[in-house]
């Protein structure tokens, strides 16, 4: 595309934050006509934050910067599952102690870069575990189990790598992806959030949040990441 014409996505640009984007265009023009509501998920698997997410970080930052609203989400349900991402083998599952530790210290991280409050562009706090650990298993796989192709989470890299390496991807990691995508139709409704923002490796989960958004509640949203520092 050409220039942007929003704030937001020209100082992402410039910065050299910006990979990829479900509607780039589109995007552009709910930031240049509207407050937007965007959000990062964090999960809380250690008592701190490594430098990669330092970069989400400065995404909210600039989301608020340019007149609009964060949202910040723990992840302390999916923080019991752990995200397969590109990774050889699973997650250590954590007690629930372990994840209230580690979310204790990573709050800690998010007032030196974002005004939370009450104004319309303050950021927001909330934490998964308000709706996920709520879910009853059988009602929501038949709300929203049909929504999801096993053939099209197989495809993504996240899980194909893994798979081609024949490495151990367990039923629990494997419902990661639907967790994170519930996660984004939830804020929609709860918040009116219509952007969640990660690193690239978190590409194929947000498609799929932006995707079952758009079939469930014919609402259309957008997902959008930054590059990985490696």
């Amino acid at each position: 595309m050409t220039t942007p014409r929003s704030d937001f996505l020209k100082a992402i640009i410039d910065r050299g934050f910006f990979h990829q984007c479900t509607d780039l265009e589109a995007l552009d023009a709910e930031f240049a006509s509207k407050m937007v509501t965007g959000y990062i998920g964090f999960d809380c698997t250690a008592d701190s934050l490594h430098i990669g997410s330092l970069l989400q970080i400065m995404l909210l930052r600039w989301m608020q910067k340019t007149g609009h609203k964060p949202i910040v989400l723990m992840g302390g349900g999916t923080s019991k599952v752990g995200d397969p991402s590109f990774k050889d083998e699973a997650r250590k599952l954590l007690s629930e102690e372990d994840i209230a530790r580690n979310k204790a210290g990573i709050l800690q991280v998010f007032d030196k870069y974002l005004a939370f409050g009450d104004a319309a562009t303050d950021a927001v706090m909330v934490d998964n575990a308000d709706w996920l650990d709520k879910l009853e298993y059988i009602p929501f796989l038949r709300n929203f189990g049909a929504h999801f192709s096993v053939n099209r989470m197989l495809s993504f890299d996240s899980v194909k790598l893994r798979l081609e390496r024949e490495q151990s991807l367990s039923f629990l990691e494997f419902n990661y992806m639907i967790l994170q995508a519930y996660d984004f139709l939830e804020l929609r409704r709860r918040y009116g959030c219509v952007l969640q923002m990660g690193g690239s490796d978190q590409w194929g989960n947000i498609v799929n949040g932006v995707e079952l958004t758009r079939r469930v509640d014919q609402q259309t949203i957008f997902g959008l990441t930054s590059p990985l520092i490696t």
